[in-house]
């Protein structure tokens, strides 16, 4: 079940990123670089995440608070998964 909505989850992200106007072959390297700038251990803001991604070269504020809230919890199921 947490399988399937994580899958859904995932797919919710992929989506809003190409209704960003990210093609579907940059959207794995931009979720990579997001999961690596929240991993950094330290509190990560949607303006701090933002930055970063821009500094990467994503573009001007490739996230919305949408596509915050959708990776974030990812990366903190990733996280507690990992803890277990």
């Amino acid at each position: 079940m947490r399988r399937q909505k994580d899958g859904k989850q995932i797919g919710d992200l992929f989506l809003s990123f190409q209704k960003k106007g990210f093609m579907p072959i940059e959207i794995p390297g931009l979720m990579q670089d997001l999961f690596n700038i929240i991993s950094k251990g330290r509190y990560c803001t949607i303006i701090d995440a933002n930055r970063e991604l821009e500094d990467l070269g994503w573009g001007i504020e490739p996230m919305d608070n949408v596509t915050y809230q959708l990776i974030s919890s990812l990366f903190n199921k990733k996280l507690q998964t990992s803890l277990s």
